[in-house]
C-alpha cells in the first residue's frame, strides 16, 4: 500500500482548486461598460449650456439652434462619449 504525506495530498488539493478557479475565471465574461456620445451645446453671448444626444454629420462649431435664455446662437462646443449610467435622464 502506498502511503500519502498530508504535504502531498494538500499540494495536490491545491492544484486542483487552482485549476478550477482558473477555468471558472476563463468562462466569466467581464462586465460590458455602453457609451453614449454626447455634445454640449454653448451660447457664447450668455454662457448657458446644454448637454445633448450626438447626432450623425454634427461637428465642433456647428450652429446648432437658438439660445432659449438670450435667443443667440447655440454652437456645439465639445463632443464625447460618456458611461451610458452616468446620463440622467429627464422624466
Amino acid at each position: 500500500m502506498s502511503y500519502l504525506d498530508p504535504y502531498t495530498v494538500f499540494t495536490i488539493i491545491l492544484v486542483i482548486i487552482l485549476i478550477v478557479y482558473m477555468f471558472m475565471e476563463t468562462k466569466r465574461k467581464p462586465a460590458r461598460i455602453e457609451y453614449v456620445t454626447r455634445e454640449l451645446l454653448v451660447c457664447y453671448s450668455c454662457g448657458f449650456q446644454v448637454e445633448r444626444d450626438h447626432e450623425p454629420g454634427d461637428f465642433i462649431g456647428l450652429v446648432k439652434g437658438k439660445c432659449p435664455r438670450c435667443g443667440g446662437d447655440l454652437k456645439i462646443k465639445g463632443i464625447y462619449s460618456v458611461d451610458k449610467s452616468k446620463i440622467l435622464k429627464a422624466s
